[in-house]
């Protein structure tokens, strides 16, 4: 998720930068561009750690919350049905009762695999066994991740399908 999130990243970079770019090219005096370039050069460091940063970049900060979001998923089939027996055997639903009944799955499930991934920053070890690894390894996680995205997807479907089945049932 991390490496999608850089590349898209660099992607929409891209696109800014061709919009942006004419700028200070047609609109800044000599000395401006002299300056603004050199400031660019200067920075740039700066905002690829920023951006693209293994420890503390936007990057992986929404490469961590994806990873929550989709792994999240995955236990609310279990909330789905706990939802929709509570519905059918009592009629009506509180928010309260509704929160419960989606936090406990979630959190049960999630804490172990963010523990496993980002406590003490472990993810880190991870990168560095993912760098000395070949290109064909590299592929065959890149079409897990994408498994593992599809299916946190249709489990969200089928949660809804399984909570209409059992309310109309």
């Amino acid at each position: 998720m991390w490496l999608f999130e850089r590349k898209f990243g660099f992607f929409i970079g891209k696109i800014v930068d061709f919009f942006l770019a004419p700028i200070p090219k047609f609109l800044f005096t000599k000395n401006m561009k002299k300056r603004y370039y050199d400031n660019m050069r200067k920075s740039q460091p700066q905002l690829d750690d920023l951006f693209y940063g293994k420890k503390s970049g936007f990057s992986i900060g929404l490469a961590h919350h994806n990873f929550g979001a989709f792994y999240s998923i995955y236990p609310c089939i279990f909330s789905f049905v706990i939802e929709g027996l509570y519905i059918k055997f009592n009629g009506e639903m509180n928010t309260f009762v509704i929160l419960v009944i989606f936090a406990i799955p979630v959190g049960i499930c999630y804490i172990p695999a963010y523990k496993a991934v980002f406590s003490n920053d472990k993810y880190l070890q991870y990168f560095k066994l993912f760098e000395k690894e070949d290109e064909h390894w590299h592929k065959k996680w890149k079409r897990r991740t994408i498994a593992f995205i599809f299916g946190a997807i249709a489990s969200l479907f089928l949660g809804v399908i399984i909570i209409a089945v059992i309310v109309t049932s």
